[in-house]
């Protein structure tokens, strides 16, 4: 286990990477559906890179343990991990999200090729972000327009996991979290979602802004360029 006193194999020369790897680290299947499309739409030329904790327990051990298992079996990568956590999940866990502690233990334990890490927050409940495209949640139903009240659902503050599990029970369905809202997921406008959503779009932005970036932001003291 990496979270004893074990040495961390010294890096390679920053030489050998032309650009840093994005290592987004994904809290559980919702995530593992919903950020590949994200992925394919808005990180193109991005070396991008997608793990799924699949919600296995302590978030930030979690976290550590697939940050140091890639940075291990690709020692000549240098990384900027990317936490793309249900901010509403962690204000009910035992063990909420800390992005300053697991920053903090990535330096404790000398993981030098780790440049960043940062927090990418959709809204504080995700069921909240799909509310943005109403429309897209009612194709997705296979509800003609008739049937449709957009209007009920204006505000997505106002859009709860029960709305939605409503809406789908009005049609006959049922909603399934996590890797079974696949099909759901997929038929919704990303783009619409990612452009009324602030805290999704300045990750997406973040990404794209750091991914040719090889300053070392944890570790300063090290040598470092800009390309």
């Amino acid at each position: 286990m990496f979270l004893g006193n074990r040495t961390v194999p010294k890096p390679p020369d920053n030489r050998c990477c032309d650009r840093p790897v994005s290592l987004l680290v994904l809290e559980g299947d919702t995530e593992g559906v919903f950020y590949p499309i994200v992925r394919d739409k808005y990180l193109r030329g991005v070396r991008a890179e997608l793990r799924n904790l699949k919600g296995r327990g302590n978030v930030n051990k979690d976290v550590l343990s697939e940050i140091y298992k890639y940075t291990y079996n690709n020692r000549s990568d240098l990384v900027r991990a990317y936490c793309c956590v249900d901010t509403e999940r962690q204000k009910q866990s035992a063990t909420p999200f800390d992005l300053d502690f697991v920053r903090e233990q990535v330096r404790i334990r000398q993981m030098a090729r780790v440049l960043s890490l940062d927090a990418i927050l959709g809204d504080p409940d995700k069921i909240r972000q799909y509310s943005y495209d109403i429309d897209g949640i009612y194709k997705s139903l296979c509800a003609k327009k008739s049937q449709r009240s957009t209007k009920k659902y204006r505000n997505p503050q106002n859009f709860s996991k029960k709305d939605l599990q409503q809406l789908f029970r009005r049609f006959d369905k049922v909603y399934l979290p996590g890797g079974r809202a696949a099909h759901f997921i997929n038929r919704l406008d990303i783009e619409r979602i990612v452009c009324n959503c602030k805290e999704l779009q300045e990750g997406i932005q973040l990404i794209q802004s750091q991914a040719e970036d090889l300053t070392n932001h944890l570790f300063p003291e090290k040598k470092s360029r800009k390309r």
